[in-house]
């Protein structure tokens, strides 16, 4: 009996040592159960989801690659609109050699159109009045005997056959020999049978198969297998992958998982847009398969081993932690009975832990106390991250400065810089009780509907937040200013020299306020309470050049130096003699100078863009003062200005100004075409076409694709429309064609670009 209750009593004590123990176990139990339950649920998944997978990628690849094929679609259409070349295969000339140079000048002028869509396909132009294939590099005669550049003799007679045809509407055709040569073109007849016209040209495009995949090839999930696009018949027309799968396609049968050398592939078909014409991707099944297996087994052997490693690491630990406690309440139970008194003072185990949360009570308050002193400089470390502009999102900022206790509840912002006039007899400490003054005497000034926020930059400086709405606000912290000031003074002899922003709207505008008054202070000190207007006393570069670049061109470009010259003094005198800027600013600040001076007029000849014989920009970096850089751009002006004068009599020259100042103001115009701007000057496109190209030395379609990435450029570095907004300004017709003509001339998206122009 005194055996099995003892036993009894060991178990009592035991009790909650076991249900802790049980505790750890489930919860380590828990998640093996849910491992295990979704590994059989998804053992059975894993080949369709690999499947769902290949045919979701392949659809993607399906998609940009169709787009591509219409994009040539459109630019085959497009280019059977073009005057020139109808003009030129319509009619035969009687002179060959007449015939002979407008075939050439078709050549010159396909070149204009390889930025199209120059990196899928090769555009040639089949005439059949001249029996010649012309493209933008060569002209070939006699095609009617073969002469069609072609691999082989076979492919060119098929070739021959097919441009015979006079009824093709933007048709594709796979060309093949014997010996395994292949090529993708695409034939579209000029004009169109439905016209009513006959045929007399067929453009004929050769269908770059490595452009036509590139974007595939840069798709990671369909490198390891093959990617092609097949004709109706089923041949593959271009591919992307190994070739050696080639001798797989014909035998794809309609199941997803096939087998091939002894390995398992994952098969999977999209049709195109093109009528009769499907895309079929064949991939290693294992590639996902096999990585997804291995990746569960490792899983559920780390499991395990975590499990059988924590039921040892959790029996321990509990036992361990548990001693601690045990030996606790026995000590508890001990003192409870030892110290207890006849007199009932009932010190028992009930009073220690009543002693022990009262003792934890008050480490809590001091704790407290000690939060409470370091709130305002927790603060203040807060608004300097605001002050030196290094919030990246207001909105989460604005939260954190509730959170601390600072609170902004109007729209309008003025930022206060107050500095101590220095006295070399003032001690630090004197300084420091200064600013303890000043926070309490601008706390007693400020009325109700007014906020403010203080940070202290250093002994002697302090500066201010304010925060308010309506129209006295202005008024309103111009007389506390005005007050604070007469009050330190007066009462405390301090002079004060306070900085004062403009008002400003948003939190975001107080980095540019603080920016504004340390400027003036580090530059102008002095001057008691000095209000800062924020147009005439923040020098933003871009902005002051801006100002004056159009005006500054139009003398230029009309031969006006006086004014030109003029203008540019009273700029400089403006934006750098009456600023204390460094020489290198003001070397920055005339190199963007130059560069409107150089826009201004389209000059032939490089010498009239020299002075002393040497480039201007290499002297803005050898003239040591504002005067020396001011000389060099006025004596550049006057170059410019008297060569305007010059050539102004030139019927040519003040021909193709009209011509490019009607582009300027209507290269917004989706409609503006060489066609429309010969009608416009009373010329044939073709004579305009040669026209522009001698005298503004470029081609219509490349000037005038400059002016409008160059006007959409300003809009996404200026403003926040998006980019179809910004597309449909400049006069394009979509979006993607808009994006395809940008990344082609700046290597870059206009996504990227406008992610840079921020950044920079």
């Amino acid at each position: 009996m005194t055996r099995r209750f003892a036993l009894r009593q060991i178990l009592a004590r035991k009790q909650s040592f076991y249900k802790l123990l049980a505790s750890f176990f489930v919860m380590l139990i828990l998640p093996l159960v849910l491992v295990l339950a979704n590994y059989f649920y998804a053992r059975g998944l894993l080949q369709q989801e690999n499947i769902n997978y290949q045919n979701a990628v392949l659809t993607q690849a399906q998609m940009s690659m169709d787009e591509r094929l219409q994009t040539i679609q459109l630019y085959a259409i497009d280019l059977s609109n073009d005057t020139v070349l109808n003009a030129t295969l319509s009619q035969r000339q009687a002179d060959d050699s007449q015939g002979n140079f407008e075939l050439w000048e078709l050549s010159r002028h396909l070149q204009s159109y390889s930025a199209t869509a120059g990196s899928f396909c090769d555009t040639t132009i089949y005439s059949r009045l001249y029996d010649c294939m012309v493209s933008g590099s060569y002209v070939n005669y006699r095609v009617s005997q073969g002469n069609l550049r072609m691999p082989s003799e076979e492919m060119n007679r098929s070739l021959l056959e097919l441009l015979q045809n006079e009824r093709s509407y933007c048709q594709f055709y796979l060309l093949g020999d014997s010996q395994g040569h292949s090529q993708l073109v695409m034939l579209h007849s000029v004009p169109l049978w439905s016209s009513g016209a006959a045929s007399y040209g067929t453009i004929c495009l050769r269908i770059d198969g490595d452009g036509l995949f590139s974007t595939i090839r840069d798709m990671e999930e369909l490198q390891s297998g093959l990617v092609c696009l097949l004709d109706p018949s089923g041949t593959p027309a271009v591919w992307a992958g190994s070739e050696a799968m080639l001798d797989f396609v014909p035998q794809v049968s309609g199941q997803p998982i096939q087998d091939w050398h002894g390995a398992s592939y994952t098969v999977s078909r999209a049709d195109s847009n093109l009528k009769g014409w499907s895309y079929l991707s064949i991939q290693p099944v294992h590639r996902m398969q096999s990585e997804l297996r291995v990746a569960r087994n490792l899983s559920l052997l780390a499991l395990a081993l975590v499990l059988v490693v924590g039921a040892g690491i959790v029996y321990y630990l509990t036992w361990r932690n548990y001693r601690p406690v045990e030996h606790l309440l026995a000590e508890l139970r001990r003192r409870s009975v030892i110290l207890e008194s006849p007199e009932g003072t009932g010190f028992n185990e009930f009073r220690l832990i009543e002693k022990s949360v009262a003792d934890m009570q008050h480490s809590m308050k001091e704790v407290q106390e000690a939060l409470r002193q370091e709130i305002p400089r927790i603060q203040e470390s807060i608004l300097l991250q605001l002050l030196k502009n290094d919030v990246s999102n207001y909105e989460t900022y604005r939260k954190l400065l509730e959170e601390v206790g600072i609170l902004f509840p109007y729209p309008q912002f003025r930022v206060v810089l107050a500095r101590q006039v220095p006295s070399e007899s003032r001690e630090l400490s004197e300084q420091a009780l200064t600013n303890i003054v000043l926070r309490d005497q601008l706390s007693q000034l400020v009325p109700g509907g007014i906020t403010y926020t203080a940070v202290t930059l250093d002994n002697d400086s302090i500066v201010w937040i304010l925060n308010g709405s309506g129209a006295r606000f202005d008024q309103d912290t111009q007389d506390i200013l005005g007050r604070l000031q007469d009050t330190m003074r007066e009462q405390y002899g301090q002079l004060l020299w306070l900085y004062v922003s403009w008002i400003d709207q948003g939190l975001e505008s107080v980095p540019q306020g603080y920016y504004a008054v340390t400027q003036t202070q580090a530059q102008q000190p002095g001057g008691g309470i000095r209000y800062l207007q924020k147009e005439k006393d923040v020098w933003p570069m871009d902005r002051s050049l801006n100002s004056i670049a159009a005006q500054l061109q139009n003398f230029i470009a009309t031969g006006d130096a006086a004014q030109a010259s003029a203008l540019l003094h009273e700029n400089l005198d403006a934006n750098l003699r009456r600023r204390t800027v460094e020489l290198y600013q003001a070397q920055g600040y005339c190199i963007g100078m130059l560069n409107i001076i150089l826009e201004a007029y389209r000059v032939e000849d490089p010498a009239v863009l020299r002075v002393e014989d040497a480039s201007p920009l290499q002297q803005i970096f050898q003239r040591r003062n504002i005067n020396e850089l001011e000389e060099l751009l006025q004596t550049l002006i006057c170059q410019l200005c008297r060569y305007v004068e010059e050539n102004r009599t030139s019927p040519a020259s003040q021909l193709i100004q009209k011509i490019q100042a009607y582009m300027q103001e209507n290269y917004g115009d989706v409609d503006l075409t060489l066609t429309c701007v010969a009608d416009q000057f009373n010329l044939t496109p073709n004579y305009l076409s040669i026209f522009f190209k001698e005298n503004a030395h470029d081609t219509f379609l490349n000037y005038l694709t400059r002016l409008r990435l160059e006007e959409a450029k300003r809009l996404m570095r200026d403003t926040r429309l998006s980019i179809t907004e910004i597309s449909e300004r400049v006069g394009y017709a979509s979006a993607n064609s808009f994006t395809r003509a940008f990344k082609k001339i700046e290597h870059v998206t206009p996504t990227q670009y406008r992610e840079s122009s921020v950044h920079s």
